[in-house]
């Protein structure tokens, strides 16, 4: 299954769609596709998802955004498949 997806972790509590879109702007990310997690008590709980147009483009953005900075906060990447973007809460 293609890896069309990047899970975001480290991101802070603070983080908006707009500070996602910004952070991947040199990236052809699909529209709305960014989701953040929440954790139980409906609070941002520092993991994201969202979904590049295609393969090449979100092996491009893992390399060359891993661990670089939105705010304070270092941001870790990795590719997922559209599935596992799916099943993320």
């Amino acid at each position: 299954e293609d890896k069309l997806g990047v899970k975001m972790r480290g991101l802070p509590w603070r983080v908006t769609y707009d500070d996602v879109t910004d952070f991947f702007k040199d990236f052809k990310m699909v529209e709305k596709s960014i989701v953040l997690g929440m954790g139980p008590d409906g609070r941002k709980d520092g993991y994201g998802v969202c979904l590049f147009q295609d393969e090449t483009e979100c092996n491009a953005a893992v390399e060359a955004m891993n661990e670089q900075h939105i705010g304070e906060r270092y941001i870790r990447l990795g590719a997922i498949s559209y599935g596992e973007y799916l099943r993320f809460k």
